[in-house]
């Protein structure tokens, strides 16, 4: 099953999704804390957003954590390497080019 995984995906999009919860937070502190959201009644939907946003955060750094362990733990133990076929070769070398040739 681990063979499936693109970690380096997984943790990639983690990571984005983390840094814009990070960001958008602390655009919203900002707001909250100028006073711009209280003076026009959005007080309560800032901090609705600013949990949300926390939650974001937190389970996206706990993603991270677990991915990264699972793929430390897998790569180790090697488990995700069996039964792979060899690499591709993009081209031929010389000795199959003599052999491909007709004479």
């Amino acid at each position: 099953m681990l063979e499936r995984v693109n970690f380096p995906k997984v943790i990639t999009v983690l990571a984005i999704v983390f840094g814009i919860a990070l960001g958008s937070c602390g655009i919203t502190a900002m707001i909250a804390l100028g006073g711009a959201g209280r003076s026009q009644g959005f007080g309560p939907a800032l901090a609705v957003l600013g949990y949300g946003e926390l939650l974001v955060m937190i389970l996206s750094a706990v993603g991270l954590v677990v991915v990264a362990a699972v793929w430390i733990v897998a790569s180790i133990t090697g488990s995700f390497h069996r039964g792979r076929s060899e690499p591709q070769r993009l081209f031929e070398s010389e000795e199959e080019k003599k052999n491909d040739e007709p004479r």
